[in-house]
């Protein structure tokens, strides 16, 4: 395990996801649960440390398009694998979930309206940014969504 992961917080991890599409580039903070499996993968996806990473991934769609319960969906996917989102729950605004597909693989899933339905396991919440995937979700095309850096947030 490298360095930088293990001089995190035992329970919780703080990550960031570099967005940019038609010029501009934002940063989006998150807060992940470091005690699930899910959230330890969110996590590899994010340094790479694993081999696969979110970087060069797309925003894949959005869910209830400018309506309450909107989310985008992304990430690091296994484009064999054609599986619907199933629910389990509901969530709120900001909440990020996490569907794996493979022990290298998955899909984020970030809530940007209200109230949505659950889809994979949730794994944390973005605490700065949100207003990007917000953003992102009004484009006619969401695909040209880019996530160009990502990692993990080092405290000292």
């Amino acid at each position: 395990m490298s360095e930088m992961v293990k001089r995190q917080h035992p329970y919780y991890t703080y990550t960031f996801l570099d967005m940019a599409w038609s010029g501009r580039r934002e940063r989006v903070y998150i807060e992940l649960d470091s005690n699930t499996i899910e959230g330890r993968q969110f996590v590899d996806l994010c340094t790479g440390q694993r081999g696969s990473s979110f970087l060069n991934t797309q925003l894949t769609r959005v869910w209830n398009k400018g309506k309450a319960g909107e989310c985008v969906v992304g990430g690091n996917y296994d484009s064999g694998v054609n599986r619907m989102l199933s629910s389990d729950g509901y969530c709120g605004k900001g909440t990020v979930m996490f569907m794996s597909h493979t022990d290298k693989s998955g899909e984020f899933i970030i809530s940007t309206k209200g109230q949505c339905q659950k889809f994979g396991t949730k794994v944390g919440l973005v605490w700065d940014g949100l207003e990007v995937f917000m953003e992102a979700a009004r484009l006619s095309d969401i695909t040209q969504v880019t996530v160009v850096d990502c990692g993990v947030v080092v405290r000292a």
